[in-house]
């Protein structure tokens, strides 16, 4: 027997209206599709605007949908309190998006990588002319990923600082700039102290190379971590126009390297910093050259003669460092002592010692630990 609506409506007109049904709920979906990156972007640029002394523009935004990504092209922040006219940050294509391997973890975190990011830093005569922002820009777009950043990567990065009216200008760079961090919210659940790991390389200025490695925990409200430094190859004669700017002395020749360890546990530093430079000359007279400059020049090639270890030719020293972060010591006396030993003993060499660790750190907390208690037993403080 025929039910009501079979009766009213013939099986033809049922599918024509499943059919139209069906098209409407598609162009519904198009339409969708083509509406949500525009209005993703106008939400985005909006919220990054609200941040006060920041101008956000961006260029196009793009949603693969089948990878779970977004793609932000020609991402622009400017300082809105100078007259500087290059943005303090851009990024040429920033590809925000699910970590489909850490899935496999039982894990749904974001991944996010950055191509062709560029920062730059200004100094000048006045305020308008200077540019050293922070990251306060950062957090609305933080927010506006739906998912925990696992993964962050920065590919052929650039971070520059300029005064171009300093005399002589002055440019420095960092270039090839390749950074990568994962395992930011221990998606594989390792069992260490420092679950993620960090990878910086650099180039420094057109010869130098900076290398840092090391691993992370940033699941703490503050963040433990044990990094190693180098830099190595540096020729100090491309540092001459920032020299003659702001210590009015240059190099005719001498190359600089750097090595040094840090670590952090729970706010408790530790660590070292070893500049190394070798065949250094800085004293280069020239006719055009002031007498009070000349006598300069004289100076601190002087200090650097005087500390240098005559058979390797090489100055240096290790500065170690220790203390609350907030509050870190550099020891003086040891920086000095260490520069003679450098000069008249034996001569540092810009490697890592592998002499710093999370697990010195947390040895020598628990002995002040202990050493307080056992104070404490023969305190004249009433006991409760």
């Amino acid at each position: 027997m025929k039910s009501l609506i079979e009766i009213l409506i013939p099986k033809s007109k049922k599918k024509r209206i499943r059919r139209t049904v069906f098209l409407v709920f598609i162009l519904i979906l198009i339409g969708v599709r083509i509406w949500l990156p525009y209005f993703l972007k106008d939400r985005l640029v909006a919220a990054v605007n609200e941040v006060e002394g920041y101008q956000c523009t961006l260029g196009d935004l793009d949603l693969a949908l089948f990878r779970g990504a977004m793609v932000l092209q020609d991402f622009e922040i400017k300082i809105t309190e100078n007259a500087v006219t290059k943005p303090f940050v851009y990024c040429k294509n920033a590809d925000i998006s699910v970590e489909w391997r850490a899935i496999f973890y039982g894990s749904i975190v974001s991944e996010v990588i950055l191509d062709q990011l560029e920062l730059y830093f200004a100094d000048g005569n006045s305020e308008e002319e200077e540019q050293a922002g922070d990251a306060s820009w950062v957090e609305p777009i933080i927010d506006f990923i739906p998912l925990k950043i696992n993964r962050f990567v920065i590919n052929n990065g650039q971070i520059e600082f300029e005064n171009m009216v300093s005399d002589p200008p002055v440019n420095l760079k960092l270039t090839q700039l390749q950074l990568k961090v994962e395992n930011l919210t221990n998606s594989t659940d390792i069992k260490e102290a420092l679950p993620s790991r960090l990878l910086l390389t650099s180039k420094v200025l057109n010869k130098g190379n900076l290398h840092i490695a090391g691993g992370l925990n940033i699941l703490k409200d503050l963040p433990d971590l044990d990094l190693d430094i180098d830099i190595k190859d540096v020729d100090l004669t491309e540092l001459n126009a920032f020299t003659e700017a702001y210590a009015n002395f240059d190099f005719e020749k001498g190359n600089f390297a750097l090595a040094s360890e840090f670590a952090m546990l729970d706010g408790e530093a530790k660590g070292y910093v070893k500049p190394i430079l070798k065949e250094v000359k800085v004293l280069n007279f020239k006719e055009d050259t002031p007498a009070l400059n000349g006598f300069w020049q004289a100076f601190v090639g002087l200090a650097f003669n005087i500390t240098k270890n005559i058979r390797h030719d090489k100055s240096g020293t290790k500065i170690p460092i220790s203390g609350n972060i907030d509050d870190p010591k550099v020891e003086i006396g040891a920086t000095i002592i260490n520069i003679f030993r450098n000069a008249f003993i034996k001569a540092y060499e810009a490697e890592i010692d592998n002499t710093i660790s999370l697990n010195d750190i947390s040895k020598e907390q628990n002995e002040k630990d202990f050493w307080e208690k056992f104070k404490g037993l023969f305190s004249n403080k009433d006991k409760e």
